[in-house]
């Protein structure tokens, strides 16, 4: 099976380095069952040196940059780079790292096993490794609160770290309307809507300083976001 791996980024070149040096160290002794067909970081409109940084990579990985013309949004720059990739499996990562690159073959034997169309890492387990701050932590448990209703059964639907098929997609991401945060809710609310298989695994995750999000403007964000989906929902019943 061939993998691309989409990483969006806005403003990355402080981080971006190590985490492409981790997936070439990962890769140079992959997993059999997986290929690295590519890289696709989605450049959302940075203004530092991301997209030069990423170009600088041509060497030791299969990379290649597609660039949104300003900043949309972190859902936006996804979207992008998943309806460019054209690997078997589509893997979304986030560009910090967070979650160890070789959790991926973990992601890819439940999907395998379950015989799934996505496969998802979870924070929420007891039983994973996962650093985290306490605010964060609470964040993210009244986040999960919020969304239960548009993704049922999903305990962590914001992890950074995405496994698809080629198929699913194709078929979901066209369909994503929101660009910045929220968008994870967007994509698995629809999956699960065209009736679409989605394995759950717990993943080891570590904050990562310099985070993007901020807590008073993602958080208002996220949540009218949320709320027009549970909208969408309800109207089209």
């Amino acid at each position: 099976m061939t993998l691309s791996i989409i990483i969006p980024a806005y403003n990355e070149a402080p981080r971006l380095p190590q985490t492409l040096a981790a997936i070439a160290g990962f890769f140079a002794h992959a997993h059999p069952a997986l290929t690295l067909h590519e890289v696709i970081v989605a450049d959302d409109g940075s203004r530092d040196e991301t997209v030069a940084l990423a170009n600088s990579w041509s060497g030791d990985l299969p990379i290649r940059v597609v660039t949104l013309p300003e900043n949309r949004g972190k859902g936006a720059a996804v979207r992008k780079g998943m309806l460019a990739a054209d690997g078997d499996l589509l893997l979304m990562y986030d560009a910090d790292g967070a979650t160890p690159i070789r959790e991926v073959i973990r992601l890819y034997e439940a999907m395998q096993a379950q015989h799934a169309d996505i496969a998802i890492g979870s924070r929420v387990d007891s039983s994973t490794d996962v650093s985290m701050q306490i605010h964060r932590r609470l964040i993210g448990r009244i986040y999960h609160m919020l969304c239960a209703g548009l993704h049922p059964g999903i305990r962590d639907a914001a992890c950074g770290c995405k496994l698809f098929t080629r198929e699913a997609a194709k078929k979901i991401f066209p369909l994503q309307t929101i660009d910045r945060f929220a968008f994870d809710v967007e994509i698995l609310s629809l999956a699960i809507g065209q009736g679409m298989t989605i394995a759950e695994i717990p993943v080891q995750w570590s904050a990562v300083e310099k985070s993007k999000v901020r807590i008073v403007r993602d958080g208002v964000q996220m949540f009218w976001s949320v709320i027009v989906l549970y909208w969408r929902r309800w109207f089209s019943r």
